[in-house]
């Protein structure tokens, strides 16, 4: 049986899958695993694409993290996430009374790892050849495509700030204006761009021409970026960092992603017995808020990057530690963990890809904020992310900025295995800060509340995030009223949280399910 999905349904099919955040992504990575390619040249020709027609989430001057889960072995973790210029340390900034990175702040900007990440990751399991995952992309940026609903609404929203950078207002706007729902969207330098890359592989991108632009372009806003900080990102491979929840591991990437938010917080949950209560009960989200609260404490008092401080993961995932966290959360109150001041929400999106081999592919790529740094280069039509803003300008913080430093970052990847190694579920959430909770809302839908992958995606979601706790409308309104009264400050928002995709594999019938969130353009199918 194979049928799209309608956004209410599952996608099945018993060959291969894909679940994109877009329709073209969707379409072209699937025509890519019919043509003869895995997983890996699929999900990296979607991201591609998706760096054009999703310019709002992200972009080939973002960063990406994926799981890598090849049928018979083990998974690799690669973080595609970029370091700080050199020159860019805490001195620089205090000395220039800056106490904060702002989000269009040339500062803002760090080395983009995305495009070393997908060559790291084909270099290691591609099939076809790298220029051939190229080419949708840059067909699709020359000859252009209709933008689509959620993009259209994210160009209208920041108009304003592409309208500030001169090269944005340029080559992101349509004359000036934001481009809208089914409009004609082409970039010649994009496609352009993308050629190089295709063609002379991503050194132009890091030391070449292309290089040459985005540095240029920065440094006359006053960023400190050099040719010798492209040549310096690597992608960081290794082994997925993991925890048990009931009979399944769940599998993430390690620091300075924040997949082990996830991993506290799905053990606090095991503890506190959340199956006892119902799917849609003021429990659920009132257990949900208060497991956000003490994860993401542990989170921005401890994380950073690895190389640059010492962080006990082995400590922190203890069942003792776990236990001390336990002793905060009441089922019939609300804990303190006063004010944490987390930076606010960036764009994402989030693929995954199983092959008819069952290699499966877990990948999130991002431009951070919407449109990122909204600084695009003078020529290759590249707009560059605003990772750097998640920094503290914070002296002896985990996540104080320093030269060729990593951020604490919010995108994560996710996959679960069952108890003989085997994947069963590739999943992720996007929606920057909320990335964690989403996945564990997921999990727990799949795992506790036995939800299909598209049911659990399109279930109501809330965030409880610095201290209001924030919920989509459809929450019903007795959950709202309920939650109030246990003492949450719980408001409806205008929004919703985040995006989605997951892909289920049904080893005993050879079934993939495949659920796209509804909250985003696009849609899984399979062949």
């Amino acid at each position: 049986m194979n049928y799209q999905s309608t956004k209410e349904n599952d996608a099945i099919s018993s060959n291969a899958m894909v679940a994109t955040s877009h329709p073209l992504a969707t379409e072209e990575a699937l025509k890519i695993l019919k043509n003869g390619g895995n997983a890996v040249d699929a999900a990296i020709s979607a991201s591609i694409i998706l760096s054009v027609v999703e310019p709002n989430a992200t972009s080939i001057g973002g960063d990406c993290f994926a799981i890598i889960k090849m049928e018979g072995k083990d998974p690799v973790a690669y973080n595609g996430s970029g370091i700080a210029p050199e020159k860019a340390n805490y001195d620089f900034f205090k000395n220039n009374n800056i106490d904060k990175i702002g989000l269009t702040s040339p500062h803002s900007v760090t080395i983009p790892g995305a495009v070393d990440a997908w060559k790291k990751i084909h270099d290691d399991f591609g099939k076809l050849d790298f220029e051939k995952l190229f080419i949708p992309a840059i067909n699709i940026a020359r000859n252009g495509f209709k933008v689509t609903k959620v993009v259209a609404n994210a160009w209208n929203k920041n108009l304003g700030k592409l309208s500030e950078n001169i090269n944005s207002k340029k080559l992101l706007l349509n004359n000036g204006k934001s481009y809208q729902n089914k409009e004609i969207r082409k970039s010649d330098p994009l496609a352009n761009t993308l050629e190089l890359i295709s063609k002379k592989g991503i050194a132009e991108f890091y030391e070449g021409s292309i290089a040459n632009d985005m540095v240029k372009s920065l440094n006359e806003l006053g960023g400190l970026h050099s040719l010798e900080d492209f040549s310096k990102q690597k992608t960081i491979k290794s082994k997925t960092i993991f925890s048990n929840y009931k009979n399944v591991d769940i599998h993430q990437c390690p620091p300075n992603g924040p997949g082990v938010t996830v991993l506290i917080m799905m053990k606090l949950l095991d503890k506190l017995k959340i199956e006892n209560y119902k799917f849609n009960s003021v429990e659920r989200f009132h257990l949900e808020a208060e497991v956000t609260k003490q994860a993401y404490k542990i989170k921005e008092e401890n994380f950073g990057d690895p190389d640059f401080i010492d962080l006990n993961l082995e400590k922190i995932l203890s069942e003792n530690f776990i236990d001390d966290i336990y002793k905060n959360i009441s089922i019939k109150a609300c804990s303190d963990v006063g004010d944490l001041n987390i930076p606010s929400h960036p764009e994402t999106v989030y693929l995954t890809v199983v092959d008819k081999d069952l290699n499966t592919v877990s990948i999130i790529n991002s431009v951070c904020y919407a449109f990122g740094s909204g600084i695009t280069t003078k020529k290759t039509g590249i707009i560059m992310h605003n990772r750097g803003t998640n920094f503290r300008l914070e002296d002896g913080h985990p996540n104080c900025i320093q030269g060729l430093k990593r951020p604490l970052h919010t995108i994560i990847p996710g996959m679960i295995l069952d108890k003989n190694g085997d994947q069963t579920l590739s999943y992720g959430v996007m929606g920057g800060q909320y990335q964690p909770v989403g996945q564990v809302h997921v999990l727990n839908s799949i795992l506790d509340y036995n939800l299909s992958p598209q049911q659990a995606i399109s279930f109501p979601r809330a965030f409880h995030f610095n201290n209001i706790y924030k919920l989509e409308k459809s929450v019903p309104r007795e959950v709202m009223e309920g939650l109030k009264k246990i003492g949450h400050d719980a408001q409806y928002i205008d929004e919703t949280h985040g995006g989605g995709q997951a892909i289920s594999i049904d080893r005993k019938k050879g079934n993939l399910i495949g659920g796209s969130d509804p909250r985003k353009d696009g849609f899984a199918k399979g062949y």
